[in-house]
C-alpha cells in the first residue's frame, strides 16, 4: 500500500502499541522506520497501563499515555478520558499496531484524521487506510506493512530499549545477594508465560535448569519464579541454581541484560532478551517461530525448539480444536512433545559459541 491520502509531513503521530509484550517488541522495527521517516514529528505512544513502563524505555517516543482498560468498573469514564487526552494533542495521524476494534474507535472518536491499521476485528470502516493482514507473514513484517503506508522503509537499526539506572542498580544488588559476580554472566531460564497452555511444564524447566548447571560447570543458572511456574518444595538443591521472583518486567529486563543466554517459552521476555542483544532459545508449541520468533535487530542468535505439529500455529482455543486431548497438567500435546534434551542441546551449542 502506498501513502496516498496521508499528509506530508506528519508532525504529530499517535502510535497505539499492541496489547502483548512480545508484540510490542516485534513492532519496534516498524516504530523505528516511522521515526527515521518522520524525524521531526512528535510521537505519542498509547499503551496498556501495565506496559507503560516498558513503553517509556523505547527511545523514540516523546510521550506515553495509558490506553483505556479492556474491562472493569469505570471503563467508560477511562475511555472518555483517553479520547479527551488524545484530542488535546491535536494528532494528525495514528498507526494502530493494536488490532482491536477499541483502538480504532478511540482514534476516530479523538478526531485523528488519518488512521492506519490492519483490517481486523471488523473495524475497517473506522480506518481511513485499512491494510489487509497477511497471516503468512512474520509478525514484525506485518507491522512494517503499517509503517509502509506512510512511505516508511525499514531502518538499519531497530529502536532499542533504554534501561535506566534504577533497574540496573536493582540487578546489581540482586546479583550481589545471590553471590554472582559481574564476570559470571549466568544463564537465565524463564518458565513464566501469560498463558499456561503456552508454557512448558515446571517439571521440565526444573530438569532443564539442573541439566544446564551440571553440564556448564561454573556457570550460574537463574530461574525466574513466576506463575505458572510452580517448582516442588525444596527445589533447587543444586548450588549453581538460584530462584529470582517478585520483580517487575523492567527489573527482569535489567537482570536479562546481565546474563549470557536466555531460555524460555514463546513470551514477551524472550523478545526483550533478543532486543537487549542476548542469544535466545524459545520453546514453541501452539505458536510457530515462523511467525513470532524474536527479531531483536542485534544480530544475536535465536534457536527455536518445537515439535513442529502440522496444526501449529493454531487459534489457541484450548482445547476445542486440538486434535489430541490435553496433558494431565493442562498443556497441549504439541508443547508436551518438546523434550528436555532437545532444549539442552541448543544451550550447549550456544554456550560453546561464547
Amino acid at each position: 500500500m502506498d501513502s496516498a491520502g496521508i499528509p506530508a509531513p506528519v508532525e504529530r503521530l499517535l502510535i497505539r502499541l499492541p496489547n502483548w509484550v512480545g508484540d510490542i517488541v516485534m513492532a519496534l522495527p516498524a516504530v523505528h522506520a516511522l521515526r527515521s521517516h518522520l524525524p521531526a514529528a512528535r510521537f505519542v505512544a498509547m499503551a496498556r497501563t501495565d506496559h507503560a513502563e516498558l513503553a517509556s524505555r523505547i527511545t523514540v517516543f516523546d510521550d506515553v499515555m495509558p490506553a483505556p482498560p479492556p474491562a472493569g468498573r469505570g471503563r467508560l469514564r477511562a475511555w472518555q478520558a483517553a479520547v479527551a487526552a488524545l484530542r488535546a494533542e491535536r494528532l494528525q495521524a495514528a498507526v494502530l499496531f493494536a488490532p482491536s476494534f477499541e483502538s480504532a474507535l478511540t482514534a476516530r472518536a479523538a478526531g485523528i484524521p488519518v488512521r492506519v491499521g490492519h483490517a481486523t476485528d471488523r473495524r475497517e470502516l473506522l480506518l481511513t487506510h485499512p491494510v489487509a493482514p497477511d497471516s503468512g507473514k512474520h509478525r514484525t513484517d506485518g507491522f512494517l506493512d503499517l509503517a509502509a503506508a506512510f512511505g516508511a522503509a525499514p531502518a538499519a537499526d531497530p529502536a532499542a530499549l533504554s534501561l535506566q539506572p534504577p533497574e540496573r542498580e536493582f540487578a546489581e544488588d540482586l546479583f550481589r545477594r545471590t553471590g554472582i559476580t559481574a564476570e559470571d554472566r549466568p544463564v537465565l531460564v524463564n518458565p513464566a508465560a501469560a498463558k499456561t497452555p503456552r508454557s512448558w511444564s515446571a517439571e521440565r524447566f526444573c530438569r532443564l535448569a539442573e541439566t544446564i548447571a551440571d553440564r556448564a560447570a561454573g556457570v550460574p543458572v537463574l530461574v525466574h519464579h513466576r506463575a505458572p511456574f510452580d517448582p516442588p518444595p525444596g527445589w533447587p538443591a543444586h548450588p549453581s541454581i538460584h530462584l529470582v521472583g517478585g520483580i517487575t518486567l523492567i527489573q527482569l529486563g535489567a537482570v536479562i541484560e546481565r546474563c549470557r543466554l536466555y531460555v524460555g517459552n514463546d513470551s514477551g521476555p524472550l523478545h526483550i532478551a533478543a532486543a537487549l542483544g542476548l542469544p535466545t532459545i524459545g520453546i514453541y508449541g501452539p505458536s510457530t517461530p515462523d511467525h513470532t520468533s524474536p527479531r531483536g535487530g542485534s544480530g544475536a542468535a535465536h534457536r527455536a525448539v518445537s515439535a513442529r505439529f502440522p496444526c501449529s500455529p493454531c487459534r489457541e482455543r484450548f482445547f476445542d480444536e486440538c486434535p489430541s486431548p490435553p496433558t494431565a497438567d493442562g498443556r497441549p500435546p504439541c508443547l508436551d512433545q518438546v523434550p528436555v534434551e532437545a532444549v539442552a542441546e541448543q544451550v550447549d551449542r550456544l554456550l560453546a559459541n561464547g
